[in-house]
């Protein structure tokens, strides 16, 4: 890592650029390995063999994936609804366990927390197809460290002039990165994390569904439905990346007004849902299109309810599917993203299995 002299040296260098600088570092070093995303029930059950409890089968997929990463053929990274469900464990003793073998086996090493892999994924859209070439893939731009697995921050308003706090705020970041996650909870120690139950998410979910069900005619609709909706959280990012264009080309765009402002972002959001909606844009608006997906088919199948563990589920799928080679999850979750009016992980080309014995035997399936 660079000294804070060095930092010091290259003011014209924005924080931005160097942790973009950074990422793609990382990215690039990852791009040989295949990525293996474990759910919580097989990161459990691989602590569980590394004290020597649970099955010979356990023991052997754990040896597996050890020899895999030293080997340098795959890594098994986490994401933050991994990070979250960690932090329910409320034995210290085994979720520092939990924790010290997921630095091990992921190599440090997170997606982006989900907004800003949906701002990525958009921003690429919009880049793409705005005249720019040589665009880094997105497999180069969702990677961190561990320590930012709940978003990236740094320093700001300091009391220094602005050279010195650009200098702080790499140097900073220089620290964290190298800052592993089992000291993370070793440093936030046993305080409640927030948003670890979403038992209260998913009844208000299931009154909205329940109040528009007569509505939905089709599986079609209502994924048209479901697109919108999270389009409608995420649209204003557009506006952003719009002006961060301007900046590459050397064009400073006056700040729109609040009602500008609005129509702008009701344009972009349009254009967004179109392109999902149309299946113009699945292969790079990954996250959105899976989150759509999975809320579709569940609101479709009239006879389910959403239940909190749903939506931890759903977010492991939307990281697992879109940047990973296989995923190892519930037997429920691999049935839906498998199902053919989905077709999830044909469509982005990741392994889904279901038990340690087909966990075995497709990293049989690497050699």
């Amino acid at each position: 890592m660079p000294s804070f002299d060095e930092h010091l040296s290259e003011p014209d260098i924005t924080i931005d650029q160097y942790v973009r600088r950074t990422q793609i570092a990382l990215g690039q070093t990852l791009t040989r390995r295949r990525a293996v995303y474990l759910d919580t029930k097989f990161w459990i059950l691989l602590r569980d063999a590394d004290r020597n409890a649970g099955t010979l089968k356990n023991a052997e997929l754990l040896d597996m994936l050890r020899r895999g990463v030293a080997e340098h053929v795959l890594f098994c990274p986490i994401s933050e609804s991994t990070f979250v469900e960690l932090m329910k464990q409320s034995d210290p003793a085994s979720r520092l366990a939990t924790a010290t073998l997921i630095d091990e086996l992921s190599l440090s090493t997170t997606l982006l927390q989900e907004d800003m892999r949906i701002s990525t994924e958009i921003a690429h859209l919009m880049y793409a197809n705005s005249g720019h070439t040589n665009l880094h893939p997105l497999e180069h731009l969702v990677w961190c460290k561990l320590s930012y697995v709940l978003g990236i921050m740094h320093p700001t308003n300091t009391m220094f002039d602005s050279a010195t706090e650009r200098a702080i705020q790499k140097s900073f970041f220089d620290h964290m990165w190298t800052i592993s996650l089992s000291e993370m909870i070793t440093i936030i120690g046993d305080g409640e994390m927030p948003g670890t139950d979403l038992s209260n998410i998913a009844t208000t979910l299931n009154m909205g569904i329940a109040a528009h069900a007569n509505e939905l005619r089709s599986f079609k609709q209502s994924y048209a439905a479901e697109a919108r909706g999270i389009v409608d959280l995420v649209g204003n990012t557009t506006i952003d990346v719009m002006m961060s264009m301007a900046r590459d080309r050397g064009i400073t765009l006056a700040q729109p007004t609040p009602e500008e402002r609005r129509k702008s972002e009701n344009g972009f959001k349009n254009l967004l849902a179109f392109a999902l909606e149309h299946e113009k844009a699945h292969e790079t608006l990954r996250t959105m299109h899976i989150l759509a997906s999975l809320h579709a088919s569940l609101r479709w199948n009239k006879g389910r309810k959403f239940k909190g563990n749903d939506l931890f589920d759903f977010h492991h799928a939307a990281a697992a599917l879109a940047y990973c080679d296989a995923f190892f999850t519930e037997k429920s979750l691999g049935t839906m993203v498998t199902q053919s009016n989905l077709s999830l992980s044909k469509l982005y080309n990741c392994h889904v299995v279901a038990d340690v014995e087909e966990a075995i035997n497709w990293l049989l399936s690497l050699d």
